[in-house]
C-alpha cells in the first residue's frame, strides 16, 4: 500500500466522505483524490513543497500529528513508505489487519478479496493490481485535472477572500490614519517647534511698547473711592481711543506646577497645539484678535504687558470653547497697558519668570 492508500483507509475507518474532507481543508474534491491515489505529485509541475502542504492539510482534518505525516511523506519521496502513516498511528497493529479488516475491497463487479483467505504477500499482489485497475478504468470527465490546474491562482482563491482582504486593508489604513492623527494632535506642538522656535531674552517690542493715538495711558488707581467723576471719565475716554499693536503678545507662565498638556489656539491659524511644560518655564504666544488656552488652570498664569490677568478663568472662561477666550478688548483694559515687571504682584506666591521663551511662532 502507498500513502495516499493509507489515507484513504484511515478516512474510511473515520466515516468521513471526500466532501467532509474539503469542508475543513477547502481542497477541492479531485486534488484529494489524487492525493489518495497517488497522482498528485507524479502529475504536477508544482513544487513538492506547495503540494506537500495539501496532503499536510489533508491529513490534519484526519487529526494525524504533523510530525507522523512528515515522515510519511519523506519515506515516500526516498521510495521506502511502507505503510509507515499506519505503523506510526497503531504500531502494534499490521497495516494489512488494520486497513481492511472489516470490510472486502471490490476489485471488479464480480471480485472481491477477503484478506482473512490470503496471504499477506499475496493479498498485496491483489490490492496492487486492483488499484492500477481503477486508475486505469477512471473515466475522463471534462473537470479539471491536476495538470491543468493552477495551484497557485487556486490557493489565493481558496485561502484569501477578495472581501476579506479589501476588509483588512481598509483596517490597517484607518488604523494608520488614526495613528498620524493622534500623534499630530499631541506631538504637533513639539514638531513644529523644532523648527519654528527661538529663544529670545525679552518680549516684541510692539507687544512691550503698544503704540496710542497721541494720547497719554492713564491708570485707574486701585482705590476706586478716591477717583472723582471727571477722573473716571478721562480713564475711560483714554481706554476707548487706545489704539493696540497689530499683533498682541500673551505670556503662558507655568508657576505652580507642571502642565501635562496646555492646549493654545491662536487665530494667525487656529490650530490647537499642545504643550507640556515644566513648572517655571513660560512662553510667548502671538494672536490678532483671541486666543484661547485650555488646560490644567489653577497651574498657571496668563500674563499680557508684564501684568498677570486676574482669575481669567472665572472672569474669561468661555463655556462654548471649553477654555479661557483672551480677546483684544480684554487686553485694551487700561491696567494692562502698563509694564509692571518690576512690580510682580507678591501675594501670588511666586516670583516672575526668569526668561522667557518664544516655543511656537505661528
Amino acid at each position: 500500500m502507498s500513502l495516499g492508500s493509507d489515507l484513504e483507509t484511515i478516512r474510511k475507518e473515520k466515516n468521513l466522505s471526500l466532501e467532509d474532507i474539503f469542508e475543513v481543508t477547502k481542497i477541492p474534491v479531485h486534488t484529494l483524490n489524487s492525493i489518495e491515489k497517488d497522482t498528485l505529485f507524479k502529475s504536477s509541475s508544482e513544487s513538492k513543497t506547495y503540494l506537500r502542504s495539501f496532503v499536510r492539510s489533508y491529513a490534519k482534518a484526519l487529526k494525524i500529528t504533523d510530525a507522523n505525516i512528515l515522515k510519511a511523506l519523506e519515506a515516500t519521496e526516498n521510495g521506502t513508505y511502507d505503510h509507515d502513516l499506519i505503523k506510526l498511528i497503531n504500531p502494534e497493529t499490521l497495516s494489512e489487519a488494520y486497513s481492511l479488516k472489516k470490510d472486502k475491497v471490490e476489485v471488479d463487479n464480480e471480485k472481491s478479496i477477503n484478506p482473512e483467505e490470503l496471504s499477506a504477500d499475496t493479498y498485496q499482489k491483489e490490492i496492487d493490481s486492483s488499484n492500477e485497475k481503477i486508475i486505469k478504468e477512471e473515466p475522463k470527465t471534462t473537470r479539471p485535472t491536476v495538470d491543468t490546474i493552477n495551484w497557485a491562482d487556486m490557493s489565493k482563491k481558496v485561502y484569501a477572500s477578495p472581501a476579506n482582504s479589501k476588509i483588512g486593508l481598509l483596517l490597517i489604513l484607518i488604523l494608520i490614519i488614526g495613528g498620524l492623527g493622534t500623534a499630530g494632535y499631541f506631538y504637533g506642538g513639539d514638531l513644529i517647534g523644532m523648527f519654528s522656535s527661538e529663544e529670545v531674552s525679552e518680549p516684541p517690542t510692539t507687544a512691550q511698547d503698544p503704540v496710542t493715538s497721541n494720547q497719554d495711558v492713564t491708570t485707574v488707581p486701585n482705590d476706586s473711592t478716591t477717583v472723582d467723576d471727571n477722573s473716571q471719565n478721562n480713564s475711560l475716554n483714554t481706554s476707548e481711543n487706545l489704539v493696540l499693536p497689530e499683533t498682541l503678545t500673551v505670556v503662558l507662565y507655568a508657576a505652580y506646577d507642571k502642565l501635562e498638556p496646555v492646549r493654545v489656539t491662536s487665530d494667525f491659524n487656529n490650530r490647537t497645539n499642545p504643550f507640556w511644560m515644566d513648572q517655571g518655564e513660560a512662553y510667548y504666544f502671538d494672536f490678532t484678535d483671541s486666543l484661547r488656552v485650555r488646560g490644567q488652570y489653577s497651574r498657571f498664569l496668563l500674563m499680557y504687558n508684564g501684568n498677570v490677568i486676574n482669575n481669567p478663568r472665572q472672569n474669561h472662561f468661555d463655556p462654548d470653547f471649553d477654555s479661557i477666550v483672551l480677546t483684544r478688548e480684554i487686553l485694551s483694559a487700561p491696567e494692562y497697558q502698563q509694564n509692571s515687571t518690576d512690580n510682580f504682584p507678591p501675594n501670588l506666591g511666586v516670583a516672575a519668570p526668569d526668561s522667557i521663551i518664544y516655543r511656537i511662532q505661528f
